[in-house]
């Protein structure tokens, strides 16, 4: 249970990260989700990486060496708590086999500001107001004291 570790990888290395875990027998986890790509009026299926970026690992100290001259690696992080860490590892993956298409989504908290992408309120800037099914975006006018607030997907959210 302990050793595992988050990778921080160089862009679009994730797959041949694996691949190289594979060979040196180093445990290795890149969850992946299947996506539709287009190309030339043909529909493709294809596995992206959930977290791109990011691949988690089990290794000893004795592969650490071999972890560390793959040179896809950026920064390794240590998790502060080494079972929570690997409960939301668990989920991911049991997540994943019931939908395989699940995409990532920026992490929310109230008080943030945020930029909404689409929409008619698209392109306005605000602060998170509240969470939920409509997430509440509250635009301020400081110089009066004044504020609005609007109600939108939280598909439609970005961060700033």
């Amino acid at each position: 249970m302990s050793n595992w570790k988050v990778l921080h990888l160089k862009p679009n290395t994730e797959k041949k990260f694996t691949q190289y875990c594979r060979l040196y027998e180093i445990q290795c986890y890149v969850p992946m989700r299947k996506t539709t790509r287009t190309y030339q009026r043909r529909k493709y299926e294809v596995e992206l990486p959930v977290f791109t970026g990011y691949a988690f690992a089990r290794y000893s100290e004795n592969q650490r060496m071999e972890i560390l001259q793959s040179n896809f690696i950026v920064k390794v992080i240590e998790p502060f708590h080494p079972r929570q860490f690997l409960r939301e590892l668990v989920m991911v993956r049991r997540a994943l086999r019931v939908d395989p298409t699940l995409k990532p989504i920026d992490c929310l908290k109230e008080g943030q500001l945020v930029r909404i992408t689409s929409g008619p309120f698209m392109g306005t800037e605000g602060i998170v107001k509240r969470l939920g099914q409509n997430t509440r975006v509250v635009l301020n006018i400081s110089i009066i004291g004044q504020a609005l607030n609007i109600e939108t997907d939280r598909d439609d959210i970005e961060k700033l």
